[in-house]
């Protein structure tokens, strides 16, 4: 149990770690790569609590997915250092603090003095996770096979009764990466024609010199 508790230990500190880097890093892909830190963290604690499937749903869905397309998202600003003077002013940051210190209080308070619903015992007076398994010769319960073949169940799920919903999702997503590669690709191209349009410009200008003249004694008289 020592080992344990010392795993956890270094595993959330590093989570801790990896959560104040995401939030202070000035360069928004350090920040990406801080969270993916972080994520895979939180899929560390999953296994140490004997959830293997949510841990492996954490390393898939958010690391695999969700990181990605922030990624994807970081790649497609044009802020990447963070010192865009549009960003949120410094005069937030206090307030900032004050809410995450008051989410932080009320979550230990809730851990700390939680207490059990009817007759059931607190989970903190508990040194073992209570058995589901069912009775010698009784069939097994379906919140049990849910608890111990949680895999095997959810994948029956998705592929069985939540199909649609859950491809429909895939599109959705796919089509929010497209439509942001769409936007970005479109707001790059007007820049570029105006810089080419100028540059043409310049060049006629230097090809004609009679127009050229022209130009300079326009300029010279606005000076006078």
């Amino acid at each position: 149990m020592i080992v344990i508790q010392v795993v956890f230990m270094v595993i959330a500190g590093l989570g801790l770690a990896a959560a104040l880097g995401t939030i202070l890093a000035r360069n928004l892909v350090h920040a990406g790569l801080f969270l993916v830190a972080f994520f895979f963290t939180v899929a560390c604690l999953f296994v140490l609590l004997e959830a293997e499937f949510l841990a492996a749903l954490q390393v898939l869905v958010y690391i695999g997915a969700v990181a990605i397309l922030l990624m994807f998202g970081i790649m497609l600003t044009r802020n990447i250092q963070g010192d865009d003077p549009t960003s949120v002013p410094s005069s937030w940051r206090l307030p900032g603090l004050i809410a995450g210190l008051g989410v932080f209080l009320v979550l230990a308070c809730g851990i700390f003095y939680q207490k059990g619903i009817g007759s059931q015992l607190s989970w903190t007076t508990k040194d073992v996770r209570p058995t589901i398994s069912a009775a010698t010769g009784e069939a097994a319960t379906p919140r049990s096979r849910a608890v111990n073949e949680m895999g095997r169940v959810v994948g029956d799920e998705l592929m069985k009764r939540y199909v649609i919903a859950f491809e429909m999702a895939g599109l959705l997503l796919t089509a929010a990466l497209v439509g942001a590669i769409a936007i970005a690709h479109r707001e790059e191209a007007a820049p570029s024609a105006a810089r080419s349009g100028s540059a043409a410009g310049r060049q006629s200008a230097d090809g004609d010199p009679g127009r050229t003249g022209a130009l300079e004694v326009a300029s010279t008289a606005s000076t006078r």
